[in-house]
């Protein structure tokens, strides 16, 4: 059983640790277990519990009516909440519980609806970016632990690669790479560039993470492309970003190349000829239409 402190109760539910411990004394909503040395801390059934009755607080609902559901009520609500599918904070909320259970079938169930209702494009970049957003804020202060990320990032990226296929380009003349350097393992982001350069029409090729540029050069002298894509998120210094990128002009001199990250925002290296920053999603249709 994992432990959790007010704080993580906090950061999880965005309900203050202040409130949290005013509902526990008055409303008797959770019961934490104390360490040896007295302190409190709360369990994975207590996480659920201040998730489901979060939701529902700021969805209209008394937090003195709450307080007294079971949690077959507590979920009997939350779902029923959930009907309505166009508010991006209430479906992030909803996900979030999902994760936190690893509850795979209704993670991808919820996920779905949403599809269904919003559309693809749009549930990506309005709902999955920003819970990635927060699960990333939530691993960092350790109140979800890496196997909670990792859980989730495969399902996404599963359903990328899904939505992906979908499209039938094999015969396009118009080809785009993708791929990451060598020690890059963080793919979301190229992989919902890959998915939006196949909806418009081109035939990907995608190398995946953690490619050597030894291998990448052998492999591609003898073949063109329209476009060459990549991303920096883990840290590597300016100098050395630099050189790679002028080793990458030099591979596809005749080509366009595309490059997004964190590392990129960071450290605004000096740009080879033919080597283009991409800004956001909408920039990156802009730069591949023209």
């Amino acid at each position: 059983m994992n432990h959790y402190s007010i704080k993580d109760l906090e950061y999880l539910s965005g309900i203050k640790a202040h409130t949290i411990r005013i509902w526990e004394k008055r409303y008797q909503l959770l019961s934490p277990d104390r360490s040896d040395t007295n302190i409190r801390y709360y369990s994975d059934e207590d996480v659920r519990r201040i998730l489901n009755v979060s939701m529902l607080v700021k969805n209209g609902y008394k937090i003195s009516s709450v307080a007294t559901y079971d949690n077959d009520r507590l979920q009997s609500e939350v779902l029923r909440q959930n009907k309505s599918l166009h508010d991006p904070e209430k479906n992030i909320d909803q996900l979030l519980l999902n994760t936190v259970n690893l509850d795979t079938f209704g993670f991808e169930e919820l996920l779905n609806k949403i599809i269904k209702e919003n559309g693809f494009s749009k549930t990506i970049q309005n709902i999955i970016f920003p819970f990635f957003e927060r699960i990333g804020l939530l691993w960092q202060t350790g109140s979800i632990f890496i196997a909670h990320e990792h859980f989730v990032s495969n399902l996404i990226r599963n359903r990328l690669i899904i939505e992906t296929a979908k499209f039938d380009n094999h015969l396009s003349e118009k080809t785009m790479l993708f791929f990451l350097p060598e020690d890059e393992l963080h793919e979301l982001g190229l992989l919902y560039f890959n998915f939006l350069a196949a909806e418009n029409g081109f035939r990907c090729i995608y190398l995946g993470q953690n490619l050597p540029f030894s291998d990448l050069t052998s492999l591609l002298r003898s073949t063109g492309f329209a476009f060459v894509c990549t991303t920096f998120i883990n840290a590597i210094e300016k100098p050395e970003l630099e050189q790679y990128l002028s080793n990458l002009s030099m591979v596809f001199n005749k080509n366009k190349i595309l490059i997004s990250g964190r590392q990129i925002t960071i450290h605004k290296p000096k740009l080879p000829h033919n080597v283009v920053v991409i800004k956001n999603n909408n920039d990156f249709i802009r730069r591949i239409s023209g």
